[in-house]
């Protein structure tokens, strides 16, 4: 309990400390502030160290994550125009394998499908360019959870097993897929067949020791399951967990909202920001949390902001929104995505659009904050 108590408990020698979320606020705006100073010096080691510091605290601090997509663009757009310059050249296999890798180390998950896509289409009978673009889909895939991602990395990865049974790869991408969305007879199957080509491999075997034990006798349904994550936005297990596939590490699921923490971050923060109604939505609209007034009422309507953003996201391939804005004479309602539950506030429109968003971050952090204490 240290944690809540630093965070939410009032202390006698500093009376500002009262107020929890003012202080998580002015904790965030520090790092922040400290990166992007360090960014400004050239000094990008010490940069990433404090981004990557601010995101173990602030896991949903888009400004941080930001910060060390510069710093990594800065290093690699160089070695970028190099690979394209390459492949324009001589169809190097090599290049394309590795502009594909960096794309994706980058976050430029379309950028990555489009050279994975050319990869395929100038060597068609080499099973390796089959598997780039099956493990662009499953990275397009994790960060948006849209079943034809998941699709077409099945038929990509299929293919290229159809051109070469033994590609352990493709045998580990697509046990990643099934395990992550809850298919472990399916992904046994595939691990049996790395095994098969690799009988020392120890991990694999005890990982797949692991999923048998988990495994019912209930028949899989791939697409249902499929599906099923799609609507609801979450799968049951991290891909990061499979042997081999931390490049797909789920980071977006996050803890559990804390209705009590919620409603205390949300007193300060909401304050500051002159927040007059919150709430946190899950899964078909399921309220999580709510502060304010009307609450009934606003928690239908941040669903159905929550549904609406989704589906245009979904239906013209935009992805997944960092925020969404509506504005009236009600003011101004911004929500943000925060994993498998989305946040929304509604505040004047003197308030920017961006402060509240980054409002709407801290409480997130602030309720899951459970999960940090001593």
């Amino acid at each position: 309990m240290k944690f809540l108590k630093r965070l939410f408990g009032k202390s006698q020698s500093d009376q500002a400390r009262s107020d929890g979320g003012p202080l998580l606020a002015k904790e965030l705006e520090t790092t922040i502030a400290e990166a992007e100073r360090l960014v400004a010096a050239g000094r990008f080691e010490e940069a990433t160290q404090v981004a990557e510091g601010g995101l173990r605290r602030f896991p949903t601090a888009a400004r941080l994550r930001s910060v060390i997509q510069y710093i990594k663009r800065s290093g690699a757009n160089k070695r970028l125009s190099q690979l394209k310059k390459i492949i324009e050249e001589r169809k190097d296999e090599r290049a394309y394998r590795e502009l594909i890798s960096l794309h994706l180390d980058l976050g430029n998950r379309g950028s990555a499908l489009e050279v994975a896509v050319r990869y395929a289409d100038e060597f068609p009978e080499n099973p390796e360019a089959h598997v780039n673009l099956g493990e662009v889909y499953l990275a397009r895939y994790f960060a948006e959870l849209f079943a034809r991602d998941a699709w077409s990395a099945i038929d990509s990865l299929d293919r290229s097993l159809q051109l070469n049974a033994d590609v352990i790869r493709s045998h580990l991408l697509l046990g990643a897929l099934y395990y992550a969305i809850g298919a472990p007879r399916y992904c046994a199957n595939e691990l049996g067949d790395v095994l098969r080509l690799d009988p020392t491999n120890t991990r694999v075997a005890e990982f797949r020791e692991q999923v048998f034990a988990a495994a019912g006798e209930t028949e899989e349904d791939v697409e249902y399951l499929l599906d099923y994550a799609e609507d609801k936005q979450e799968i049951p297990n991290n891909p990061g967990d499979f042997p081999g596939a931390q490049r797909f590490s789920y980071e977006a699921r996050g803890g559990t909202l804390s209705p009590k923490l919620f409603a205390a971050a949300a007193a300060g923060i909401g304050k500051r920001l002159r927040i007059e109604q919150l709430a946190a939505v899950g899964s078909a609209g399921r309220p999580l949390a709510v502060a304010g007034e009307n609450k009934e009422n606003f928690v239908r309507l941040a669903a159905r902001i929550d549904a609406a953003a989704r589906r245009a996201g979904r239906h013209m391939n935009f992805g997944t929104m960092n925020r969404f804005m509506v504005e009236g004479k009600f003011g101004r309602i911004v929500l943000v995505p925060a994993g498998s539950c989305a946040v929304a506030a509604r505040a004047p429109r003197s308030v920017s659009s961006a402060k509240i968003a980054e409002g709407l971050e801290m409480v997130v952090t602030a309720s899951r904050a459970e999960e940090q204490e001593d």
